[in-house]
């Protein structure tokens, strides 16, 4: 899993700016960017110059048991 997280944030090196703008809960003053990998891991990072900084790796599974009634 180490090996496919790195190819992906890899990815970043070729067109970071194809990726949508990211809107996190608590406004910041930045303009981020997100990217996803395998439907499962989001990669939330910035922009700024030629340089890419990932600020965030969140898993994004959804807890099915919490969802049963």
């Amino acid at each position: 899993m180490y090996d496919t997280l790195c190819a992906a944030i890899d990815e970043l090196e070729y067109n970071p700016h194809g990726y949508p703008t990211y809107t996190p809960k608590v406004p910041v003053n930045t303009d981020l960017h997100y990217m996803l990998c395998k439907k499962r891991y989001r990669f939330v990072f910035e922009i700024i110059d030629d340089t890419v900084y990932v600020y965030d790796i969140q898993d994004c599974r959804q807890d099915t048991d919490k969802n049963v009634v």
